[in-house]
């Protein structure tokens, strides 16, 4: 089956689009055949930042966001196929992560709430603008069954990265970093995942008050080679509660955007820091805080995301592995596209791969992971045009799956 993957992240700065090729015979297996990124419109993107966290939206701004968002992400999955060169109509499912608004899983003192999460990107606009059916709003079911609706991705990485011989520990970093530890042999069961915290969005966040918003981000690492990191500083933001909590856990901009890279800010010039110190020290924040939960015995550290682009924090992450290590084994970092998986495209092909199973009514989330109940099938099924054509197959596809 051919799968389109969509997916925008934390930093919101565009929709990525994976075209794959997806099998289930014997077992899954994964063909990337294109992949693009496509830019936020920009009048949409400073609307979506005008409502997230810290700030406030209303009920109206957040309707008419879905369905333009829906509209981007649409219009994402066309220009996808139309830069590969590959007919949109040959295209049989897409999987639409969406935008994600907010993450509320844990109250602040005091606050009474409800665990919930919410992504815009109307799957019904992407169904009819494409004629594809579309799956999307994949956490819901996992934050429904009690789990964190995240990390989602760590279902792909056990199906597609585990080692029968060696621990590996798959990395993405992207506005916020996660990891997936994957032992020797592991069943689902024996697999974790959990965001370690912020990955590019605090550098991010950093680069904008450094540049007086001419930068969006660190180009190759230059501002944070260019300071040093500050000793005080780095220790206070790694006394944030977040990375003593236990996993399963999850993070978002709620914690680690705007408004939290405003006080690292004002606590870095009350230190005397320069701005390049500032982005320095938050790049050494993220490598230190995923170094601090790669097990001792891991063989392989498989990076992707846009951090992998980032040679300084590259380096100050080998640097931090190193020294958690102490005299263990250092594991050995290497870029997801060693297997297949193009650093920039992983998440966009794991949520074609998450769209699949649920059409084949497979459960796709990992509740060792999430901290979810019960193994559940993720996603809400939007019927495009194609169905009549798909349904034949995939009914036959998930009698198979439901036998083996």
């Amino acid at each position: 089956m051919r799968v389109l993957g969509l997916i925008s992240g934390t930093s919101a700065d565009a929709i990525d689009a994976a075209i794959v090729g997806i099998g289930a015979q014997p077992q899954l297996g994964v063909q990337l055949e294109a992949f693009c990124s496509v830019p936020y419109p920009p009048a949409l993107r400073r609307r979506l930042f005008a409502i997230l966290p810290p700030n406030r939206g209303s009920v109206r701004d957040v309707c008419a966001l879905n369905f333009e968002a829906g509209e981007a992400f649409a219009a994402a999955a066309i220009e996808a196929a139309r830069h590969a060169g590959i007919d949109l109509a040959s295209i049989d499912l897409i999987g639409s992560h969406g935008q994600t608004l907010f993450h509320l899983l844990h109250a602040d003192e005091g606050e009474s709430f409800t665990r919930s999460t919410l992504q815009i990107g109307e799957p019904a606009v992407i169904a009819e603008r494409t004629g594809i059916t579309t799956v999307a709003d994949f956490r819901v079911a996992d934050v429904a069954a009690g789990g964190q609706g995240a990390p989602l991705v760590a279902y792909v990485d056990h199906a597609l990265l585990a080692s029968e011989r060696e621990t590996r520990v798959a990395l993405n970093i992207g506005g916020i970093a996660n990891v997936t530890i994957l032992p020797p042999c592991a069943a689902p069961a024996g697999v974790r995942a959990f965001d370690t915290g912020p990955g590019n969005m605090l550098i991010d966040e950093c680069v904008r008050r450094a540049t007086d918003g001419r930068l969006e981000y660190d180009l190759d690492g230059r501002i944070a080679a260019a300071g040093a990191p500050h000793g005080e500083l780095l220790r206070r933001l790694l006394e944030h509660p977040y990375y003593a909590r236990p996993a399963p856990k999850s993070t978002g901009r709620e914690q680690f955007g705007a408004g939290y890279a405003a006080e690292v800010w004002s606590a870095g010039e009350a230190l005397g820091c320069s701005p390049a110190d500032i982005v320095a020290t938050v790049t050494a924040l993220t490598a230190r805080t995923i170094a601090a939960v790669i097990p001792p015995r891991t063989a392989r550290l498989i990076v992707s995301g846009g951090g992998a682009h980032n040679p300084t924090l590259m380096r100050k992450l080998a640097e931090a592995v190193r020294a958690a290590a102490g005299q263990g084994r250092v594991a050995e970092t290497e870029f997801a596209d060693a297997y297949g998986l193009n650093v920039d495209a992983k998440e966009a092909i794991a949520f074609a791969v998450l769209a699949f199973q649920a059409l084949r009514g497979v459960p796709n989330n990992l509740p060792a992971c999430t901290g979810a109940r019960h193994a559940v099938v993720m996603g809400k099924i939007v019927a495009g045009r194609n169905l009549p054509r798909i349904a034949g197959a995939c009914f036959a596809s998930a009698r198979n799956a439901q036998h083996a």
